[in-house]
């Protein structure tokens, strides 16, 4: 159920996700079979499209969201997709980059219940691999003028894109860096999680509709789908954050399993900054300990429940969609593309995976 009373089924991606899997599938596959080195059967097989012994594989390699998300907003913006694919799959390329890191860096040894590159191939491996994937990025975007994007815009898009990927390696950082201190703020948190979630789903809401849009003016149009795509990239980060430690069998995870990994994500950043007396006490004891026992995850769990954190972060992401519904609501977009945008809100809202 809704939390903005509509009906929506948390557990299946928007309908509008299934008109463009196979384009962006077949032209993520186009795009990497141009290189034929071993490093590269690392991708493949990130991807999701073979197994540890390089046979095909049907395993799920992702949702492909960003650049669903390039394609639906060229779509709204009255254009074609095929001017915006080399962003979709270039955004697509950025994401795994940055997953492949991301294991290593958490010392995850699966995704999407499959073995992570690092845990199969090493971590000198993985970050090769990982490198090599954003530079295939920054390959695909030299396709644009291909699909007859001019020259100026094509140029603009590409440097959109390298500092957008900048900021979501300053959010990375950030991330790591609040691991090493006691208490950061709501304000530091939603800082960080624009650069590390949300500059890559901004970027693929603007960029789709600046390549993708008819020829002429654009009188602002892109710059607001682009502050859409900045609450939206909010609401998926402080989502994740909810299930992160409520998340249980919905998403594979124990309850409290960012509690456990002592992780600054915003049910901790609240806990620490709301709580008060002896709450407060226990609640930076925990956060202070090397390891943490099951013990301490219970206590933690009580002083968020006693402090309803819970609904302080859906209520952040709730006021975040409101905005969003509200530019949407004021644009005039192509097609149903404005009803495709609030089955997206809706369902980021109450996701469980």
């Amino acid at each position: 159920m809704s939390t903005t009373g509509k009906t929506t089924t948390a557990t299946q991606l928007p309908s509008f996700f299934a008109r463009y899997q196979e384009p962006i599938d077949s032209a993520l596959r186009a795009e990497l079979a141009r290189q034929r080195l071993p490093l590269y059967e690392t991708h493949r097989y990130y991807m999701g499209w073979t197994d540890l012994d390089g046979k095909p594989s049907s395993a799920v390699g992702g949702k492909r969201f960003r650049p669903t998300l390039a394609l639906l907003a060229a779509d709204a913006a009255g254009g074609g997709t095929d001017r915006a694919m080399p962003v979709a799959v270039a955004l697509e390329y950025v994401h795994n980059f940055s997953l492949i890191h991301d294991d290593l860096e958490d010392q995850d040894r699966v995704r999407h219940h499959r073995p992570t590159v690092w845990a199969v191939w090493g971590e000198s491996t993985a970050i090769v691999s990982g490198n090599a994937m954003l530079k295939i990025a920054d390959n695909a975007m030299e396709r644009l003028l291909d699909v007859g994007v001019r020259v100026d815009v094509a140029l603009e898009a590409k440097r959109s894109l390298t500092a957008n990927y900048l900021r979501m390696m300053e959010g990375q950082y950030l991330d790591i860096h609040f691991e090493t201190v006691g208490t950061i703020t709501v304000e530091q948190y939603l800082d960080m999680i624009e650069r590390k979630t949300g500059a890559l789903i901004e970027t693929a809401i603007f960029l789709g509709s600046f390549v993708g849009r008819p020829p002429g003016p654009d009188h602002g149009f892109s710059e607001d789908l682009r502050s859409v795509g900045y609450e939206l990239g909010r609401v998926f980060q402080i989502r994740d954050d909810i299930l992160g430690v409520w998340g249980g069998k919905e998403t594979g995870k124990p309850v409290g399993a960012d509690i456990e990994r002592k992780k600054k994500a915003l049910p901790a950043v609240h806990a620490l900054n709301a709580a008060t007396g002896a709450a407060r006490e226990r609640i930076t004891e925990i956060f202070k300990k090397p390891e943490l026992d099951e013990t301490d995850v219970s206590d933690a769990l009580q002083v968020m429940e006693d402090l309803g954190t819970e609904q302080y972060c859906q209520s952040l992401a709730n006021e975040r969609w409101r905005r969003a519904k509200s530019v949407i609501q004021s644009l005039k977009l192509a097609g149903d593309t404005a009803k495709d945008l609030d089955e997206l809100g809706e369902f980021l809202l109450v996701r469980t995976s």
